[in-house]
């Protein structure tokens, strides 16, 4: 939506050059959100798309078991650096857009962030093929892999001292991997839907060995955070700081002057990569339409998705625009009313800031700091707000 507004803009730009029409004027952040689209669609046509998944998919299935294992940890290791690398690049192309288009600089800052978009994205792409291979092997080994592989991760972490900062930090991190994996797990699930061969007995035993992955996932990230709260002496209500600094980020509060993509904050303060996400979710959805209409035109078994390949394939482009505008708005509704909710949340917590950890620590067992509580609890708007930028 954003690009299509770039372009309509941008229409009214050359048709009334420095005025517009009605107030629609090309300006340079408009520029950014034509660069993202750019890239995007570079790399999904250029870079995923002449891969094949299932030459990929065979290949990683011929390897051996702890060569594969060996794989998903090279994978887990370069998706977090290049999860850091890319805030900077586009943070970089954004500068560059809005404060000097026209220097040469822009023209580097826009190739490293299409390097970057190439290299996380291929990167996603194998983890999504790996764990592929795993959900569909039959002994189930290298699922027992990607499962004890959570836990070796508490080895690693438990043991070393942290502050707040860097507990935020991994906390952050854990968000953005359970939403990966869901993420995945629902595309292996799509395809292989497609694909055929997937009756209602077989994708109940998949939604199965799907929460046992994410029943693990959680598990291994409590037990993690539970032990690094104990070794660190670090007291639980610090989450309460941690979603007052993800509300500020939501609301736009502690950013007022700072040139950065208003919308680009809580995913800066989290650290998701969402171009790689789509280039690699849009190879596998154009995968899965691939299958579907292979199956419309040579099975004659039927599935829940015929009537939208004969649709297509019998050219009846009314009715099938229609139904993909109709899913295109309900998702868009769905989005909306999710963004809502969660600015709506945001600002309640804004609104009634939970104790900080060092209030809790000065005021826990005493009756007079249950009184200063209160009487902060009372304390007029104004002051509510400089506290809440501060503690952002």
């Amino acid at each position: 939506l954003k690009c299509v507004w770039a372009l309509l803009c941008l229409f009214c730009t050359i048709v009334r050059p420095g005025k517009g029409i009605g107030g629609c004027r090309f300006h340079r952040r408009h520029l950014y959100q034509l660069l993202q689209v750019f890239v995007l669609y570079t790399v999904y046509s250029k870079v995923l798309c002449p891969i094949s998944i299932g030459k990929l998919y065979h290949w990683i299935r011929g390897q051996a078991m702890i060569k594969i294992y060996v794989i998903i940890a090279i994978v887990e290791v370069f998706d977090r650096l290049m999860c850091s690398l890319g805030q900077d690049a586009y943070d970089s192309l954004y500068w560059n857009t809005t404060r000097r288009p026209h220097h040469p600089r822009m023209i580097i800052s826009t190739l490293v962030v299409m390097v970057y978009v190439a290299l996380h994205s291929l990167i996603l792409f194998i983890h999504v093929a790996t764990l592929n291979v795993a959900m569909n092997s039959a002994d189930q080994a290298l699922l027992t892999l990607l499962i004890s592989g959570n836990f070796a991760e508490i080895k690693s972490t438990v043991f070393k001292k942290y502050n707040k900062q860097n507990l935020f930090k991994i906390t952050t991190s854990d968000i953005c991997e359970r939403f990966k994996l869901a993420l995945f797990l629902s595309l292996v699930l799509l395809l292989n839907c497609f694909q055929g061969g997937m009756d209602q007995s077989r994708i109940q035993a998949y939604m199965q060995v799907c929460g046992v992955v994410l029943a693990a996932e959680i598990l291994a990230d409590w037990i993690k955070h539970m032990f690094i709260t104990k070794f660190n002496f670090i007291k639980s209500n610090v989450y309460s700081d941690y979603g007052l600094i993800l509300a500020g980020d939501v609301t736009g509060i502690g950013h007022e002057g700072l040139n950065l993509d208003h919308t680009h904050a809580a995913v800066k303060r989290v650290g998701l990569a969402q171009i790689p996400l789509v280039c690699v979710m849009a190879r596998y959805l154009r995968e899965a339409a691939r299958y579907a209409l292979a199956y419309s035109v040579d099975m004659e078994e039927d599935h829940w998705w015929d009537f939208m390949s004969k649709w297509y394939l019998e050219g009846q482009w009314g009715i099938f625009a229609g139904c993909v505008l109709l899913a295109f708005v309900l998702l868009l509704t769905s989005k909306i009313t999710l963004g809502a909710l969660n600015r709506s949340i945001a600002q309640r917590i804004l609104d009634n800031p939970p104790i900080s950890t060092d209030q809790a620590d000065g005021g826990s067992g005493s009756g007079s700091g249950k009184v200063r509580s209160a009487k902060k609890t009372k304390e007029s708007s104004e002051c509510k707000t400089v506290q809440r930028r501060q503690a952002v």
